[in-house]
């Protein structure tokens, strides 16, 4: 059986990363460009690489793809995330050509007749830029070469995004000082973006909440000193409790309500995940939380985020919590 791989294409053209603009588009949206008679085919596997779902409730997609044909190229060739698709060597096609035309005849020839179906390149044409070409003589010989390599692609979309988010967050305008002053009154220290405030402490319940409006994004710390969750039944106690003590109005509903044992930032902990709801009135959301025990200062921690943005997407607003959450460390 033929055996898949991919490679990284430094560069397409001679133009150096510094002269290049910045890549413009949605970090979260894949921009799919590939002919009409192709799309079906290569979209089949594409979706189930990124078919992961966010229900909040309503399901809604990580990553975003969405499709355009090749004679449009040169408008979409600085999008962030860009994928160029072909099957086949016949001109006639216009991803085929196109792909030609990127690649050159070697490298094209390598794409159908040797173990390169898939290329990737970063910056190629904007800094930022995350950059995939997909080929191959059938649509058999590219789907097998996406799948096998599935995971790797996901998760290396998934870099680019928490590198880009995290130069979006913690740029030089984040809340160093109120990052320091928690530091110094309770031990622990986490990230803040800019245009976040306390809502909430109580020092003498071990509870900060802060986060923004517009949309609105909640993160709470909770702490108390030994294990107080030790398996899976407590862990799921804990965290039904924890918002309606803690917040007062607000419960999770048992919709979609997941919880699994996860490594966090080198911790064993347990994530929970699923929608929120208000009791006394109808708003709601998605919500994260992960719950572990550090050995070292004998407290079993609670990062809790919430995100209420009715009507509109709410999957980076997420991704981003669980990003400020990964920025967490015990000093």
């Amino acid at each position: 059986m033929k055996q898949y791989n991919y490679i990284i294409l430094i560069a397409l053209l001679l133009a150096s990363c510094s002269t290049k603009r910045e890549a413009v588009g949605a970090a979260d949206e894949i921009i799919v460009v590939v002919s009409n008679e192709d799309r079906d085919s290569i979209n089949n596997t594409l979706t189930k690489i990124f078919s992961d779902t966010l229900f909040t409730p309503q399901p809604e997609p990580i990553y975003k793809l969405k499709y355009a044909e090749p004679v449009g190229f040169n408008e979409l060739k600085r999008q962030s995330n860009l994928i160029i698709g072909s099957i086949g060597t016949s001109e006639l096609n216009p991803g085929t050509k196109l792909v030609k035309s990127l690649l050159g005849k070697e490298l094209f020839k390598e794409t159908i007749d040797g173990n390169e179906q898939i290329i990737f390149s970063e910056n190629q044409f904007g800094r930022g830029q995350l950059f995939m070409i997909i080929s191959g003589e059938t649509i058999g010989e590219i789907n097998n070469a996406l799948l096998e390599n599935s995971e790797w692609i996901k998760s290396y979309f998934d870099k680019i995004f928490i590198e880009k988010q995290k130069k979006y967050l913690f740029g030089n305008d984040r809340l160093k000082k109120i990052s320091k002053e928690l530091k110094q009154k309770y031990g622990w220290e986490i990230q803040i973006p800019w245009g976040w405030e306390i809502i909430k402490e109580l020092p003498d319940s071990n509870f900060v909440w802060f986060g923004r409006e517009l949309p609105y994004q909640w993160f709470s710390m909770h702490w108390e000193d030994g294990l107080i969750v030790e398996d899976s039944t407590m862990a799921v106690g804990y965290s039904n409790r924890f918002p309606q003590e803690y917040y007062k109005n607000i419960r999770y509903n048992d919709y979609k309500y997941q919880m699994e044992q996860v490594v966090f930032n080198n911790w064993t902990a347990w994530k929970s995940f699923g929608i929120w709801e208000t009791i006394d009135d109808a708003r709601g959301g998605p919500f994260l939380n992960y719950t572990w025990y550090d050995g070292v200062t004998d407290r079993t921690y609670n990062l809790n985020m919430l995100v209420f943005i009715p009507g509109k997407n709410k999957s980076t607003f997420m991704r981003q919590l669980d990003i400020i959450a990964h920025s967490f460390t015990i000093k």
